[in-house]
């Protein structure tokens, strides 16, 4: 009988940086009552107001337009031939190879009036030449766009999952009645799939909750405080402001808002019962809805590439083209001077990413790959449970008491800082990951081994391991590019790149190297899409190579209605 002896490295790993920080946030304004005040007193009347409206208008209308978008793109997708299926979604999937940081740079030049893209919008439908970035009152709407942008793929990797699940034999008996394309997505498989389509809802409205780098990046929550949102106040508060119990508030206020939610998307993950709802169909003609699919997902598509696109124009264009009106959106020119130039800058940045980032991944496959086997085998659904609640909860909810225990040990500042605090974003979504996928792994493997006298550590690391080595490889890219793309954490726990000496010091990752460029935006767009570049590059190749195991990893089992 194999031992759950690996249960106790990850439990230990998500107490200590997980569930016991979170429990100490609120410890500390359970018994700090005056911290509350710190939220109201520390900014202008009505700050803290507006913070918790931006939040929630924020994680709201991006969750509930991107979840939008992705079913239309999934049905697009799924009613095509079997071949041309896999290259449509990785093209409808390049935005989320981008990370937040460096996609809301590009934005923030597309949103340029005169200069960016939307100037022949602007023309075309007579609109006001303002910057949404710039105006109260549009800033936050700027914010929701980008959202938008950087969500919609995330949740047709979801959907997706939940339409190829379904049987072909239903699909086939829907045609043999004479269902039509309308009929069968909207009276067979939507309500089939309505659980994961609202779990996929759910999913970006906790995640954007939380998120910090795109209105930090596009807006810094300006003008003035127009577009703040609650991790911003949480930053401001611990970085500029030194008040970290009006912090802690604020951090417990977002980890609270994030627990009803986050609770409704675990019941929905764990109930194997459906949650089929009746739609009213219409039977529209197929080739009337096969033509009406094709315009809404290219005009989808033109919002999904177009960034990415303009990011590698800019990147490698001379900076004569960057502000002439009407701009130029084709490349005249090709440089490959300023490319160089963030490549060259970035180096000391780079090196810090890739020592924690392959120190994250290592650290993840070793905790997640033989946690999660156990919790799947032996159906220890309590502590799935709360591996999925960690996930997704705001990295604000466990900052302050990691940043007290650094501070206290002399850690910050350290790549041990970030390689000890960060795997807690990649070890519970690849637990939950692995989870999925060990439970179709036959048990004849484990049973087989165990016949032999083979200990548990053998089992896990030379039998189980070996079988499923794709998908172990699958984890550590997937927390590669997670660790490479943070931003909130290396912003609190580091202060200066690394200083090429031994023992390290200094901890600056390329996120921050990157929002370096945005002191320069207004004159160096080509600085600035090359800084994005250097980040999103590496993310987006190895994005790619794990791509097919991602659409098989969020084919979340008991999600079907």
């Amino acid at each position: 009988m194999m031992r759950k002896f690996w249960l106790v490295p990850y439990l230990l790993y998500i107490l200590g940086f997980g569930l016991i920080p979170l429990i100490l946030t609120f410890y500390f304004v359970g018994f700090n009552p005056s911290s509350i005040r710190g939220l109201i007193i520390d900014f202008p009347p009505g700050t803290f107001n507006l913070a918790l409206f931006n939040t929630l208008l924020f994680a709201t209308v991006t969750a509930l337009i991107s979840t939008l978008l992705a079913l239309i793109l999934a049905i697009r997708v799924d009613s095509l031939p079997m071949k041309w299926q896999i290259p449509m979604s990785l093209i409808i999937l390049v935005p989320y190879t981008i990370p937040f940081m460096a996609s809301s740079m590009i934005w923030y030049t597309l949103f340029d009036p005169m200069y960016g893209p939307l100037y022949y919008l602007f023309k075309v439908f007579h609109i006001p030449m303002l910057n949404m970035t710039t105006i109260p009152g549009l800033s936050i709407w700027a914010v929701i766009i980008v959202g938008i942008w950087n969500s919609t793929s995330f949740a047709y990797l979801i959907i997706i999952g939940g339409l190829k699940a379904i049987s072909k034999e239903l699909k086939e008996v829907a045609q043999i009645d004479g269902a039509s394309l309308s009929q069968y997505y909207g009276g067979v498989a939507l309500p089939y799939i309505f659980k994961i389509v609202i779990t996929a809802f759910l999913m970006i409205f906790v995640l954007q909750l939380g998120n910090f780098d795109i209105p930090y990046v596009l807006t810094e929550g300006g003008p003035g405080y127009s577009s703040t949102t609650l991790p911003l106040l949480v930053f401001d508060l611990l970085y500029f402001i030194g008040n970290f119990s009006g912090g802690e508030a604020a951090a417990a206020l977002l980890a609270a808002m994030a627990t009803l939610p986050a609770a409704a998307l675990l019941y929905l993950m764990r109930s194997t019962g459906g949650l089929y709802v009746r739609l009213p169909t219409i039977k529209i003609p197929d080739r009337l809805y096969d033509a009406s699919l094709w315009i809404l997902t290219i005009i989808i598509l033109v919002f999904l590439l177009f960034p990415v696109y303009w990011m590698v124009v800019l990147a490698f264009r001379p900076d004569i083209y960057d502000f002439i009106s009407p701009p130029i959106l084709y490349p005249i020119a090709l440089t490959g001077k300023y490319f160089i130039e963030a490549l060259s800058s970035s180096v000391p940045y780079i090196v810090t990413s890739l020592v924690v980032g392959i120190s994250v991944a290592a650290i993840t496959a070793i905790l997640a790959g033989t946690a999660s086997y156990i919790m799947s085998k032996y159906n220890v659904y309590w502590l799935l449970l709360i591996t999925m609640y960690l996930y997704s909860l705001p990295s604000t909810s466990f900052i302050f008491p990691i940043y007290i225990l650094f501070m206290n040990t002399g850690l910050l500042n350290t790549w041990w800082a970030l390689i000890m605090a960060d795997p807690i974003f990649t070890v519970t979504l690849s637990a939950w990951l692995l989870f999925n996928i060990y439970r179709d792994l036959p048990n004849e493997y484990q049973e087989l081994a165990e016949i032999e006298g083979a200990s548990s550590t053998y089992i896990l690391f030379r039998v189980i391991a070996p079988i499923t080595r794709s998908s172990w490889f699958m984890i550590m890219i997937l927390s590669f590019i997670i660790s490479w793309q943070l931003l909130f954490y290396p912003l609190i726990l580091t202060e200066t790149p690394w200083q090429f000496n031994f023992p390290p010091t200094g901890a600056q990752t390329v996120t921050i190297f990157a929002i370096e460029a945005i002191r320069s935006k207004a004159v160096e767009w080509g600085l600035l899409a090359s800084s994005a570049l250097v980040v999103a590059l590496p993310v987006m190749v190895l994005s790619y190579i794990i791509m097919g195991r991602l659409l098989e990893g969020f084919n979340i089992g008991g999600l079907k209605g």
